[in-house]
């Protein structure tokens, strides 16, 4: 496994086998592994380790992302459309201009996430941590504020400003 390549790391991923791919991760950490412009739409990575990938404009639309680690990674205008993001770890995440519409963000925890003009439209919120996260210009249409942790988070441009 430790001689497995960064497209093989990325053929596990679209074959679903995340338990491979999160040896070759732990044995790999220092790869900055670049998974952007991909669509992995409707995939099984529930509990896979990406954190400090960088996936821009990648596609996770319809994926089971629960109890993910995205920490540190770069998802900047990536697409989160209907996704199960429950128990997701997306601390220093960088996601301004994320699509993450209709998406479960039940118990996510995003502090310190950048998520700038990210839509957040009809996504389902509970004790979802927001804390010190940057969520300016963020949409929010139809999204429950009660119950999710707000400390220090910049709200500047979104209908939670006045919180």
């Amino acid at each position: 496994m430790s001689h497995v390549t960064d497209k093989e790391a990325i053929d596990m991923l679209n074959d679903e086998k995340i338990q491979d791919f999160n040896l070759w991760r732990m044995r790999n950490l220092d790869i900055k592994l670049d998974i952007s412009e991909k669509d992995f739409s409707n995939k099984n990575f529930s509990g896979a380790y990406l954190n400090g990938v960088h996936c821009t404009n990648t596609n996770f639309s319809f994926c089971n992302l629960c109890k993910i680690n995205f920490v540190q990674a770069d998802l900047t205008k990536s697409n989160f459309e209907g996704a199960n993001l429950a128990d997701a770890l997306l601390m220093y995440t960088e996601m301004s201009e994320c699509s993450i519409i209709n998406a479960d963000l039940t118990r996510t925890n995003l502090m310190w996430a950048n998520m700038q003009k990210a839509d957040l439209t009809g996504s389902k919120t509970f004790r979802t941590i927001f804390v010190a996260a940057n969520m300016q210009n963020m949409k929010l249409s139809n999204v429950d504020k009660n119950g999710v942790y707000l400390k220090y988070a910049k709200l500047e441009g979104t209908p939670w400003q006045t919180i």
